[in-house]
């Protein structure tokens, strides 16, 4: 890892960094996530983390249920895309999943959202299935499902 890597640390996402949460989510996602979105996470207790430099650069939520996670939500702002942020984050829920004792995780990602791919093909998900029209208005796409055994 590099210095712009290492200099960012992840901690548990709080009501204070939603501001900045869902700028990240609008300027990055086709079909933002609202910030009430984001507020309903933290309030249903889902694992929800940030990683932090001055600002936050990224952020993870994922939801823990009947010895499953679900990731529900990770983004690296584009400046920092490419430099192990994403990785970083998914090992950060990759841990927690361990943690409290699931068995899989699983996730739905954009056929066109090729750079996520990798970073989960990386870190040894693997294709389950493909949900077709799974993403609505403005970008519709089918989700890709992948799951990884722990």
């Amino acid at each position: 890892m590099d210095a712009q890597t290492t200099a960012c640390d992840i901690y548990p996402m709080r009501v204070d960094d939603l501001k900045e949460v869902a700028a990240l989510e609008q300027a990055t996602s086709p079909a933002p996530w609202s910030p009430g979105i984001f507020l309903d996470c933290l309030r249903a207790g889902h694992d929800c983390w940030v990683l932090r430099a001055d600002r936050v650069v990224g952020f993870a939520i994922a939801s823990l249920g009947a010895g499953e996670v679900h990731l529900l939500n990770l983004v690296v702002t584009p400046s920092k895309q490419g430099l192990g942020f994403g990785g970083r984050l998914l090992r950060k829920v990759i841990g927690m999943a361990r943690t409290n004792g699931a068995e899989r995780i699983f996730l739905e990602v954009r056929p066109s959202n090729i750079r996520a791919q990798a970073i989960y093909q990386r870190a040894g998900f693997k294709l389950l299935s493909r949900r077709p029209k799974y993403y609505g208005q403005p970008q519709q796409e089918d989700a890709l499902v992948y799951t990884l055994v722990i």
